[in-house]
């Protein structure tokens, strides 16, 4: 087995690990404010922003990076964000997407943040050198976005209230069940 599939498979393994820990003893009503608990204390170099700050920013100084696969990306994702691989390397990441983020904020999310925050945890530094202002991650990622009844999109500028809920148990921390889709 290549080690690029080895490391995928060790990065799920520890992602299912770490969200198994968090949901015991998350609730239905708090469950993603212990989730993100969770996250700050796993990512203490990563700074988080929440959803009012999110969108009270300039978007033409943001740029948004959703780090999900792809299937979870084409049911729906906040408007104008890139797909970026979870498991991505800071040296492709900074490859593709410096000169994109250069004299901007840039934002990473993904269903509740701990892709997200893994992600912006090791490739922060190598993007503000190269000209970013700053990096976030989205504080409960796109569920937290979705249950606040934020906009999300498909397929360019399409609006959708559908979102991809990863699996069954972290599904449960999107509140409607019935706007989730695979």
């Amino acid at each position: 087995m290549k080690w690029k599939a080895k490391s995928a498979i060790a990065f799920a393994l520890c992602g299912s690990l770490i969200a198994a820990g968090y949901l015991l003893f998350a609730s239905d009503d708090g469950g993603l404010a212990k989730v993100h608990k969770g996250i700050e204390s796993e990512f203490v170099e990563v700074s988080h922003i929440d959803g009012d700050s999110l969108s009270a920013l300039n978007q033409e100084s943001t740029v948004l990076f959703d780090v999900r696969e792809a299937s979870e990306f084409s049911v729906s994702h906040l408007k104008g964000a890139f797909r970026v691989d979870p498991g991505m390397s800071t040296q492709e990441f900074i490859a593709q997407f410096a000169d994109l983020s250069e004299g901007k904020t840039a934002i990473f999310y993904c269903s509740v943040g701990q892709r997200s925050s893994d992600l912006a945890n090791r490739v922060q530094d190598a993007l503000i050198s190269s000209g970013a202002k700053a990096a976030y991650n989205l504080e409960g990622g796109i569920f937290k976005w979705h249950n606040e009844s934020r906009p999300l999109y498909t397929s360019g500028t399409k609006s959708t209230s559908y979102v991809h809920p990863y699996n069954p148990v972290w599904g449960r921390m999107v509140n409607d069940q019935n706007n989730t889709r695979y």
